[in-house]
């Protein structure tokens, strides 16, 4: 099958597997699952990446290998030709004989949210809607299904099911295909974490709630009804990005296999592996992006493997092979969906947020790895927070390891650029929100524009006693303060070229400008200085890093490079500024 030198916008191809291939689309060969899944003698597989990584169209090229349904003659539609050459038609007979076997019940829990369970349900009925469309020439009147059954299929289409109709949904419609077809029947059911992670945050935000448990023993007897003790269930697959083994959702489920992101595997069947994204590059003839690419997307490890996060990796290859440049490289994973757990984390829980920070620095943190996860943890256990981020993609494992009681351990840092610049927001956001609101710049700014370096310290000093989240903090984090602290009343540029470098922050307020380099005292630095030596010490130290941003100023004539760019600038007041835990000093910088 050929392969067209472009890859076409998404928008534009079906979300299936037979849409890729029917459109002859570069297609990274993942049918390796196929054969893994079978090959495991379990009945249900329960797998879980990160949002965007591949899982939905794994579910639908399943759909595609074991689907059997009829044409407009009554005869099996085979769907081979979507597997030539593929490593799905290596396997042993064992494999293929499966291949066309079995009416499939696919659906998505992608959509099924709401603030009420009431609102919950009715999503979920339209979740059950849109499996239904596949079988609806069959079901509809079938003289194998007595009158209450077709009544009860109706409803279904209809979307007026009850409750009770609804949570017995999978079971039913297995016994319903395996009357009609005399064969068992597989499930596919994606993104079904979805519902349970939306009540948990909103019941976070609203305490009196009671959504989270609601929906629990919803979700719970509706997977119950379709995988507990079905002995007309062929296969079983079950996808999200967590696995949630402690809310009673997958009580007494027959030995399910389940794969996360600490388990080891044969290959990875969701992301990109390095060679994978090789060959990718080589083929559209642009290999020369690869550091690019490696920096922005990789930084994932599952079973000792780079991953790549397909879905920006995709967007970004697109965006260079039509002609965008660098500008394709940017975050795509954000746009996809909220980031709640990140906000949440953020906003209710200033003891991480100095963790947080270092990580955006390069650094890493070791923490235990809780593998039975509750969502409910998000409310009682402060650490599992950081499990919560792992297996969501936020961060990334460099090491994983049992401690001596049989804990799992992970050292983890942030995998990429692109979830970097996620943090990164939800931290200004953070700032924006919640501590810039009640803070007036003005005098702060007035400083500023004054060359008054007492008082820029005072101004700064106040907003940091303030903010006990910075007691930790690293630069970046400094840095973002300020941008939101000056952009209430000023044009803020940060990090653009000027002279032979790149300033931190530039404020403008008309023809007026003042620029600021910023240092940091890291908390690494401190560790060996006694109590009683802090008073000397540390603004010794601080003098000293104030010292490097004058001469840095100087040295890269960022005041002559601003003057030089900024034509509609006539007035500069330079300042170096060092922080240090919840404490600034300031010092005015004057042109050379």
């Amino acid at each position: 099958m050929g392969l067209e030198k472009k890859l076409k916008p998404f928008g534009e191809i079906p979300e299936s597997f037979q849409g890729l291939r029917d459109e002859k689309l570069y297609y990274v060969d993942k049918t390796g699952f196929i054969p893994y899944l079978i090959e495991q003698n379990r009945k249900i597989c329960v797998f879980t990446r990160p949002r965007r990584f591949g899982k939905t169209l794994m579910l639908r090229t399943l759909q595609t290998f074991f689907e059997y349904r009829l044409d407009d003659d009554g005869k099996p539609v085979d769907n081979r030709r979507y597997f030539e050459g593929l490593k799905v038609m290596d396997a042993g007979g064992d494999v293929l004989k499966e291949m066309g076997q079995y009416p499939v019940i696919s659906l998505s829990f992608k959509d099924v949210s709401g603030d009420t369970i009431e609102a919950v349900l009715e999503m979920l009925k339209n979740s059950l809607y849109n499996a239904c469309q596949a079988y609806f020439e069959i079901l509809l009147d079938h003289p194998s299904l007595i009158p209450e059954e077709q009544a009860q299929f109706r409803r279904y289409l209809g979307k007026k099911a009850s409750e009770e109709e609804v949570i017995s949904f999978l079971g039913d419609m297995c016994v319903w295909l395996k009357r009609i077809t005399k064969r068992n029947v597989v499930i596919l059911l994606d993104e079904y974490d979805v519902p349970l992670q939306k009540a948990a945050i909103y019941d976070i935000h609203h305490p009196q709630s009671s959504l989270f448990d609601q929906t629990v023993k919803l979700i719970g007897g509706f997977i119950s009804s379709g995988f507990k003790s079905n002995s007309n269930l062929a296969y079983g697959v079950i996808a999200g990005c967590m696995r949630v083994a402690k809310e009673s959702i997958f009580t007494g489920m027959n030995n399910p296999g389940v794969i996360t992101v600490v388990d080891e595997i044969p290959d990875e069947f969701w992301g990109f592996t390095e060679q994978e994204v090789r060959n990718m590059l080589a083929y559209y003839g642009i290999e020369d992006k690869y550091e690019l690419i490696e920096q922005w997307y990789d930084g994932y490890e599952y079973s000792k493997r780079k991953v790549f996060n397909p879905w920006s990796l995709l967007n970004a290859i697109r965006g260079l092979v039509n002609g965008l440049g660098e500008n394709a490289i940017k975050p795509y994973w954000g746009l996809t969906s909220g980031n709640d757990i990140i906000d949440d984390m953020i906003d209710r829980h200033p003891e991480h947020r100095a963790a947080l920070a270092s990580m955006m620095n390069g650094e890493t943190i070791r923490v235990r790895v809780y593998e039975n996860l509750s969502y409910r943890d998000l409310q009682r256990n402060d650490n599992a927070i950081w499990s919560f981020l792992l297996y969501t993609g936020y961060l990334k494992s460099v090491h994983l390891e049992k401690d001596e009681r049989n804990h799992l351990r992970a050292e983890m840092a942030v995998p990429n650029i692109e979830v970097w610049t996620l943090m990164d927001s939800s931290m200004q956001r953070w700032w924006d929100n919640t501590k810039l609101p009640g803070y007036d710049a003005r005098p702060m700014v007035d400083a500023l524009f004054n060359g008054d370096a007492s008082g820029i310290m005072h101004e700064i000093n106040i907003l940091l006693d303030d903010s006990i989240s910075v007691r930790d903090a690293k630069e970046d984090f400094y840095h973002g303060m300020m941008v939101g602290v000056l952009k209430t009343r000023c044009k803020v540029k940060s990090n653009r070229e000027y002279g032979e470098g790149y300033p931190d922050i530039l404020a403008i307020l008309g023809s007026r400008a003042a620029l600021l380099e910023i240092k940091c005292i890291l908390p690494s630095e401190l560790k060996n200085i006694k109590r009683e030596e802090e008073r000397i010490r540390i603004p010794a130290m601080m003098q000293k890093q104030l010292d490097q941003a004058e001469q840095q100023i100087r040295d890269r004539h960022y005041i002559e490079g601003l003057l030089f760019d900024e034509p509609t600038v006539s007035e500069i007041n330079a300042y170096a500024l060092c922080f240090c835990k919840k404490r600034c000093m300031a010092r005015e910088v004057k042109a050379n």
